[in-house]
């Protein structure tokens, strides 16, 4: 009897523990070190080619192409400067790092010129103190990503040293820096983003409810549209002149302190395309973009939101959040399904289909759940408000249908949308 409560016992506890890992799922890493994830160069050495900000594509050999997520373009060190490199990168978060790689893929006509000896260093501290060595060691030369193990650690900021290259005297090239990990806390606090901005672009000036943004900048007299934070990640269309000009897409990461936006804009839809976009917090009052009074602010929104619908015949929406492998509406969201009901109402023959995207977090069955879930929530809020069930239509389109790179933090934010089809 003994030994048959102990091997039940055995069996139940490896059942529990089964059952526990499988609704626990393991965090994933990913490339923490790369400009689609957050990631920002604070500091690079002399380097062979200047990026300009309002390039609508990273530049080849350029400090911001040593992390730009592709091992295509490259970093190239200015002609004749001297060792060591010294990189320092900040993180948007605090980070797990796992392991770092690095491609050294470079110009093969330049024997030499690859990176040889590397010192990586990270910190939790500050950009300037608390650094500790994680990794040093000797890169092949014209060698394709090689990865290194490291235990496991907590990192804000990531100092990387190239010590020497393999002999080439006027220049050294590195390719890529990868940093894989996770983020330490998943259940990061929202930060209001209300205030005004400084940019390449003048100052952008932001209003935020919930997770509801509304906002405009001084170049061409952009506005941001159709905007909405998920976790620290804002996502918007921005339109100059009143369209006149090409639009785009952007979505960038606020940092940990709140007082950076960094990320990649493109024109058009194509976000896997992109040029680095960074705004700087300037004062926590917006001073431009319509009146001041919230009503007006909201008033403007509302009109964007049925001219763009009625123009394209359909509207993609951030802002609409919900809670983890979930379809609970976040609070956060009801700002931006409050304008959604407010345009319902005020257009009493509009009717809508309402799709769900998601990204590829997941079997792609779970995901076209999970978005028919979501839809189906988003019609229900505007149903309880007072909309007839029957002017809207709920369809979850799942993984299938991405605008952006599902390998990416910023790309997933991206791919992660409702959108509003207008039913004739």
């Amino acid at each position: 009897m003994k030994t048959t409560l102990i091997t039940l016992f055995i069996f139940l506890s490896g059942f529990i523990s089964a059952y526990a890992q499988e609704e626990t799922p393991e965090k994933k890493a990913f490339n923490v070190l790369s400009i689609p994830n957050g990631a920002y160069v604070l500091k690079a050495p002399p380097t062979f080619n200047t990026e300009t900000q309002s390039a609508n594509k990273i530049s080849k050999w350029s400090k911001e192409a040593i992390i730009d997520g592709s091992n295509e373009k490259g970093w190239g060190s200015a002609e004749e400067s001297s060792f060591p490199f010294e990189f320092i990168f900040e993180l948007s978060e605090e980070c797990l790092i796992e392991k770092f790689g690095f491609n050294n893929e470079c110009e093969k006509t330049y024997p030499g010129i690859c990176a040889k000896k590397i010192k990586v260093e990270v910190s939790t501290t500050s950009a300037a103190d608390g650094y500790k060595v994680v990794l040093e060691d000797k890169l092949e030369e014209f060698a394709p990503t090689k990865y290194f193990d490291i235990k496991p650690t907590q990192a804000r900021w990531i100092k990387v040293t190239i010590l020497s290259n393999y002999g080439f005297k006027k220049f050294t090239e590195l390719m890529e820096i990868e940093a894989w990990g996770s983020y330490v806390n998943d259940n990061m606090k929202s930060i209001d983003l209300t205030g005004d901005w400084t940019s390449t672009w003048g100052t952008v000036s932001i209003r935020q409810k919930g997770s509801s943004i509304k906002g405009c900048y001084q170049y061409r007299n952009g506005i941001i549209k159709n905007a909405g934070m998920d976790r620290r990640i804002l996502n918007f269309t921005w339109v100059e002149d009143e369209g006149k000009n090409p639009q785009g897409k952007a979505v960038l990461v606020v940092n940990e302190e709140g007082t950076r936006l960094n990320g990649i804009w493109c024109y058009g839809d194509d976000l896997n395309e992109y040029g680095t976009w960074v705004f700087k917090r300037k004062g926590k009052k917006p001073t431009r973009c319509y009146e001041v009074e919230e009503v007006k602010v909201d008033t403007v929104k509302q009109h964007q939101l049925k001219d763009e619908i009625e123009s394209k015949g359909k509207l993609t929406v951030y802002g609409i959040n919900f809670e983890t492998n979930s379809a609970t509406i976040k609070a956060e969201s009801y700002p931006t399904l409050d304008e959604i009901f407010t345009m319902l109402q005020d257009n009493s023959s509009m009717k809508l289909i309402i799709n769900g995207h998601t990204d590829n977090q997941g079997s792609a069955e779970y995901n076209k759940k999970l978005s028919t879930n979501r839809s189906e929530s988003v019609k229900g809020y505007l149903v309880t408000k007072g909309i007839a069930a029957d002017r809207l239509e709920a369809f979850g389109m799942g993984e299938e249908v991405p605008i952006a790179d599902n390998e990416t933090q910023l790309g997933r934010a991206a791919n992660r949308r409702v959108e509003l089809v207008l039913k004739k």
